[in-house]
């Protein structure tokens, strides 16, 4: 890997900070608010950069597995937390619904979910 890559999750990291805490500034929250926001996106993205060598989780967290067996791990994690997400937004969108609430976020959410996915399907199939 080349040392531009191992700075690109920290660097995304700081970006989402950044505009986490401008978010955060747009809500006329005080400045400890905005700081401590910042902060605590910068240090998870910090830290991920500085256990890179030293953890075999950290590497897999930012992007670069050490070997197939952590891809292996990786892809049954997105599985499972995929299966969980859709299980979760199915189940808030009825619960919405049932309680006379607004469902369509959830609906929204849901449909790009299935989108995605079955569009990972057919994008990856015809790669093939």
């Amino acid at each position: 890997m080349t040392g531009m890559s191992k700075w690109f999750v920290p660097a995304v990291g700081f970006v989402i900070g950044l505009l986490m805490a401008a978010a955060e500034l747009g809500r006329q929250a005080a400045p400890w608010q905005v700081a401590l926001e910042f902060a605590i996106v910068a240090a998870y993205a910090l830290g991920l950069r500085l256990l890179q060598s030293r953890s075999e989780t950290a590497s897999l967290l930012s992007g670069m597995p050490v070997d197939e067996r952590w891809v292996s791990i990786n892809n049954r994690a997105l599985a499972l937390a995929a299966q969980v997400i859709a299980i979760v937004l199915l189940a808030a969108f009825l619960v919405t619904q049932f309680g006379g609430g607004d469902a369509m976020p959830y609906a929204m959410s849901t449909a790009v979910f299935a989108v995605a996915y079955l569009g990972g399907i057919a994008w990856f199939r015809w790669r093939q």
